[in-house]
């Protein structure tokens, strides 16, 4: 199976960043067009953690780029986290992969919302590949993982 389109969310937690090396990765086995979408918690549950305020920057983009993918696109929605990254933005853009990291939000923020990587899974048109591990597939120590309330 050759992914053409691979949407990888970011939020600035150290799940996205492993999910974001993941799909360079993938991105540059496949040849395919790397999306990179933030987006901004427009609902009334709490955002917390740099991924409330959106969080694709021109860092992430020119790593992208400086790894050798030759098509990368960057977006920042306003909406419910889960909806927007499983179901509007796959379906509006072709999407065929979607590569998420496994929590971002504190756990207050999981109880609340829910698990947006378990949502994906279940509601996306497309494969999904959920990260906890980095590109040496080491498990990140769950104590960095996690945000305090803002």
């Amino acid at each position: 199976m050759s992914y053409q389109n691979i949407l990888v969310g970011v939020d600035g937690s150290k799940q996205a960043d492993m999910a974001f090396e993941k799909a360079v990765d993938t991105a540059k086995t496949n040849d395919a067009k790397l999306y990179l979408l933030s987006i901004i918690n427009g609902e009334r549950y709490p955002s917390t953690g740099p991924g409330g305020y959106g969080f694709v920057s021109h860092s992430i983009y020119d790593s992208a780029e400086a790894a050798g993918i030759k098509a990368v696109e960057t977006d920042v929605k306003v909406g419910n986290a889960k909806v927007e990254l499983a179901e509007r933005y796959p379906k509006e853009n072709d999407i065929d992969l979607i590569i998420i990291g496994a929590t971002g939000l504190n756990v207050v923020g999981r109880l609340l919302v829910g698990s947006t990587a378990a949502y994906t899974i279940r509601e996306a048109p497309c494969d999904v590949t959920v990260v906890k591990t980095n590109l040496k597939n080491q498990k990140l120590d769950i104590k960095e993982t996690t945000y305090p309330e803002m």
